[in-house]
């Protein structure tokens, strides 16, 4: 009986043996069998390129590449070729035609202002186009006086760097006399000049400028230079002017806003976007410059600020722009 004990606890040990290799061969041969690949990481395509950042408008492409081709056309200045958009009167009840002039920093389709504009006004009459302008040369700005500084006639030559010490032991300074340099500004003018000439060789002689920002000061630029050139200060083809936040000074301009609106006697329609003390004060300079003009049409209209989500239909600027160019187009039929 102890013979048959021993026997069985030999047979149970046997196959506890058995079974505990069997485990431990399975787990062996887990572990060395190699990892499954990882999956390939998904292929993203590239980031599209963003779109140049529309600024200074001087063959610029940003707007080229959103505006239907046939709405571009290229103009001439002499050996400068500029770009510029165009939309046609579509109303079939021809009034006239608009330039817009851009302000600096922005392009000819800069939305809200210029393209708000091409999109309305010929819905309503008029032949619409903007052109592509230089930024302004912002450096190009006066040299400051030093009111220590010695003065001397306009024939005097000026006195050389090193100068003797004077009587009290100090040496006199001088600065050299204030000037600006014109920078782009012959350029821009030239360019609008070209865009006029453009409407004038199709017989247009109901022309509207409407300047932005310092496009402006440029504008009311041209047209003092168009008086300037003949003895009757006419400005034909250009029979109004629009001015849209101006800037009452510009680098490479030499007379300011206040000083180039007395030189004609064209209507103005001078509308003002904020009420910033600044502005306010620039626009008082403007009006007052004008007050003895007493048979002059000149208007000044201080809206709000543009809102960006209101389309050209509902903004309330083009509404003003459309009356008065209605009004202004009836006041030359009566005359």
């Amino acid at each position: 009986m102890a013979t048959e004990h021993h026997r069985q606890r030999a047979a149970f040990f046997a196959g506890f043996a058995a079974a505990l290799l069997t485990v431990l061969g399975a787990a062996t041969a887990t572990a060395q069998s190699p990892a499954p690949a990882a999956a390939p990481a998904p292929i993203t395509a590239p980031a599209a390129p963003t779109s140049p950042s529309g600024s200074i408008g001087n063959r610029n492409a940003s707007y080229t590449d959103r505006t239907p081709p046939d709405q571009l056309l290229m103009l001439e200045a002499g050996a400068d070729k500029f770009q510029a958009r165009r939309i046609p009167d579509l109303s079939g009840q021809p009034r006239g035609a608009v330039i817009v002039l851009h302000d600096s920093g922005q392009n000819p389709s800069w939305p809200f202002t210029v393209a708000a504009l091409l999109d309305d006004l010929p819905l309503h009459g008029w032949d619409t186009m903007s052109i592509e302008l230089p930024a302004p040369n912002e450096m190009a700005k006066p040299i400051p006086s030093n009111t220590n500084a010695a003065t001397t006639s306009p024939t005097t030559p000026a006195a050389p760097p090193a100068q003797a010490p004077a009587a009290n032991g100090s040496i006199p300074t001088t600065q050299p006399a204030a000037k600006t340099d014109s920078g782009v500004e012959p350029q821009v003018q030239a360019r609008i000049t070209a865009a006029v000439k453009y409407f004038s060789d199709q017989k247009q002689t109901n022309v509207v400028l409407i300047g932005i920002g310092s496009g402006a000061v440029r504008g009311a630029e041209l047209i003092r230079q168009m008086a300037g050139a003949n003895a009757e200060k006419s400005t034909a083809p250009i029979t109004t002017v629009i001015l849209i936040a101006p800037r009452n000074s510009l680098p490479g301009i030499e007379l300011d806003l206040p000083k180039i609106l007395p030189t004609t006697e064209i209507p103005v329609l001078d509308i003002t976007l904020d009420s910033e003390p600044l502005t306010r004060a620039d626009a008082e300079l403007r009006r007052r410059a004008v007050l003895h003009q007493r048979t002059r049409v000149y208007r000044q209209m201080a809206l709000s600020p543009i809102n960006n989500t209101s389309d050209a239909q509902h903004s309330v600027m083009i509404k003003r722009i459309r009356a008065w160019l209605q009004r202004d187009e009836q006041v030359s039929a009566d005359k």
